[in-house]
Parts: structure tokens; sequence; C-alpha cells
């Protein structure tokens, strides 16, 4: 019987095509086992290899894929931080035009105006899909740039708003300050104005302004800010004052005993101006005091609180 454990054998013959010796290639069985296992070994390891390689490269694509998003996400962030900063900025000017502003009307700062409350209930409302938009990307930077876009449209929007009514306040403040609103002197009124009887010929006359009675030497202030067109004696009316302000306002300031200012000077309301007198036409002390608005004298009585 043969011998099972003897050595198996493969055979292989090559023939040239020449007269040379035939080659005979005895290869042990075990050997060619040995090929094989390396040879699916090669085939595996390649395998593993190649699958590898495609997952490295898929890995490398989304490396590359989310340092691209990374990139821009800092550059979103960095121009929200930058637009950011010029909110507020401008909200800080908005804060510094409105304390202003509350200043100009004495509104304490702690009160708040009805539309500051309302704007800001508005800004915290859910009712808002402006703010809340989510177009793709990064919800986060999504809303963040809706809602600074947002800002970007109202706050120049409010500030210049905010400006308007500063100059309006001025522009009123102005008015007011040339405004001739306050009594030019203390003391009682002796003859109003309109029509009279004259205190020297006892005929019908007109009274271009009223008469202001007091002890000699009282103050007299201007009822307006403006400047001093005049201060000298004019028949009639003695030592007189008179200031052209703004807005078409005139005053005159007669009977004076003194001046306190000059041609040219320029006054506030409630300044010194002179002193009560009895100069020119008079019968005792006191102011003789006109207001002309457009050249045309006015019943100064209708400025007065």
């Amino acid at each position: 019987m043969p011998d099972k454990h003897r050595k198996r054998f493969f055979t292989i013959i090559v023939i040239p095509h020449n007269e040379e010796t035939v080659l005979n290639l005895r290869i042990p069985l075990y050997l060619f086992q040995a090929m094989a296992i390396l040879l699916v070994a090669g085939l595996v390891c390649g395998y593993v290899l190649l699958s590898d390689n495609l997952h490295v490269q898929e890995n490398s694509a989304e490396i590359s894929r989310l340092q691209a998003v990374n990139r821009a996400l800092h550059e979103d962030i960095d121009r929200m931080t930058m637009e950011t900063e010029n909110l507020l900025e401008q909200v800080e000017e908005m804060e510094m035009l409105t304390l202003e502003v509350r200043k100009m009307i004495d509104l304490p700062p702690g009160e708040r105006r009805q539309e500051e409350a309302e704007y800001e209930v508005f800004l915290t409302s859910n009712e808002q899909p402006s703010l809340l938009a989510n177009r793709g990307g990064n919800p986060v930077i999504a809303r963040n740039m809706s809602n600074i876009t947002h800002l970007q449209g109202f706050l120049p929007a409010f500030n210049e708003d905010l400006s308007r009514l500063r100059e309006d306040i001025r522009a009123h403040q102005r008015e007011m300050a040339a405004t001739p609103s306050i009594w030019p002197a203390r003391g009682r009124v002796t003859s109003e104005f309109g029509p009279r009887a004259s205190p020297f010929t006892r005929r019908r006359e007109f009274h271009y302004g009223i008469d202001i009675a007091g002890p000699r030497g009282t103050f007299i202030f201007a009822a307006a800010d403006g400047k001093v067109d005049l201060a000298t004696y004019r028949r009639g009316m003695g030592n007189t004052v008179i200031i052209e302000h703004s807005y078409g306002y005139r005053t005159v300031y007669a009977h004076l005993s003194g001046f306190a200012v000059a041609p040219g000077q320029v006054v506030e309301k409630g300044e010194k101006i002179g002193y009560m007198g009895s100069t020119g036409f008079s019968t005792g002390p006191h102011l003789h005091y006109e207001v002309h608005v457009n050249g045309v004298a006015v019943d100064p009585r209708k400025f007065f609180p």
C-alpha cells in the first residue's frame, strides 16, 4: 500500500523549443500550500490597505470640508464682531443723544418714553420672524446675522429721528429764549397796552406798551436773549434801551435812570440792562415796556406767564 505519509510533489516539466535538455521541476505540495496562503494573505492585506486608503481619503476630504466650514464660521464671527462693535458704537451715540434730549426736555434719566418700552417689547417678542431667520448653515450664526441686519436698518433711522428731535428741541429752545416771556421789572402795572387818556394832555391816545411803577433804581432785566441795538437818551422816552431778538421780536425799555449795557452787547434773558427812573416825559419812576413783532407793537401781556 502506498505510504500516506510519503511527501507529495508536483512536477513541472519545461520543454524548450530547441534540442536542449528538458527541465523537470519537482515542487513539494506544502510549498504550493504556503504560496497559496501567502497569495491569499497578500490579497487580504491589499484589500485592507486599499480600504484604509479610501477611508483616509474620505476622512481627508471631510477634514478639508470641515476646515473650510470652520474658516467660513471664523469669517462670519469676525464679521459679526465688527458689525457688533459698530452697532455698540451707534447704541452708545444714541444713549448720549437720548440723555441730551432728556436734559433738554427736563425728563429724568430714569423715566422712559412709551416708544422706547414698546420697541424693547418688539425686540424680545417671539412674533418677529425676521429676527429668527435660519436659511441653512449654522442656525446661531444665521440668527445673529439676521438680528444684526435688522438692527443695522433700524438704528440709523432711530438715531436720525433722535437727531431731528434734538434739533427741533434746540430750535424751540432758541425761539423760547428769544421770546420776551418774563417780566422786565418788579412793580405795579399803572397803565395797560391800548387806548388811554394821556397823563399830560388828557387827550385820547394809543399806549404802545405797559407801564410798571416801582422805586427808583429798581433793576430792569432783558425779557429775552438778544443784542442791544440802542442805549441812549431819546426825547420823550428818556433813557431808552432797545434790544433786537431773533424771530422778529424787539423790546423797548424807557424812562430809565441809568444803563447797565451798551449798544452791540449780547444779553441773555433775565440779564440786568438798566435801572428804573423817571427820565423823559414821566410822572414818576416807572418802566415803559414795549414788545414789537415784525415791526408791530403788541400787548406785552400776551407773553407773560
